[in-house]
C-alpha cells in the first residue's frame, strides 16, 4: 500500500506542477517565443509656405525629425526629413516598423507647439502624413 500511495502522490504533483503547463503549451520555467507583432511603414510629406528653416518655421529643415506616436503620445517609430520635390521647402520622410493595432498615429514634427496630426491605422498606412505649413 505505501507504494502505491506514493505513486499517486507523485503523479498528482506532477500533474500540478509546470509539466501541467508544458502539456497545455505553455512553460512556466522558459520565456514566452510568440511571433513579433505586425509591422507597417508610413510615408508622407512636408511642404512650407514661406522661409523654412529660419523666423517661425526654423524647427523645419533638412533631416529634422520626425516621430510617429501612438493615442498615449508612446514614440513608436522616428525618421527624418529628406529632400523632396518642389523646392527647397518641400520634404519627404519614411518611418518603418510601426507596430499595427494601435488606436491612433500621430505624426509630429518640428518643435511642441506645432502639434500632432492624427490619424487611424487604416488611413496611416494607405494614406500617410502630408503635411503643410503657411
Amino acid at each position: 500500500m505505501a507504494l502505491t500511495a506514493g505513486g499517486i502522490g507523485f503523479g498528482l504533483g506532477r500533474a500540478t506542477g509546470p509539466d501541467l503547463l508544458r502539456s497545455a503549451g505553455t512553460s512556466s520555467a522558459s520565456p514566452s517565443t510568440s511571433a513579433s507583432p505586425n509591422v507597417f511603414t508610413v510615408s508622407g510629406s512636408m511642404t512650407v509656405n514661406g522661409a523654412c528653416g529660419s523666423g517661425g518655421y526654423a524647427d523645419i529643415t533638412l533631416g529634422g525629425q520626425v516621430e510617429i506616436v501612438n493615442q498615449d503620445n508612446k514614440v513608436l517609430g522616428v525618421g527624418t526629413l529628406e529632400s523632396g520635390a518642389g523646392g527647397r521647402c518641400s520634404f519627404k520622410f519614411t518611418v518603418s516598423g510601426l507596430p499595427e493595432g494601435e488606436r491612433l498615429y500621430g505624426a509630429k514634427i518640428g518643435n511642441a507647439n506645432r502639434g500632432v496630426i492624427w490619424h487611424s491605422e487604416l488611413d496611416a498606412k494607405h494614406q500617410g502624413f502630408h503635411l503643410t505649413l503657411g
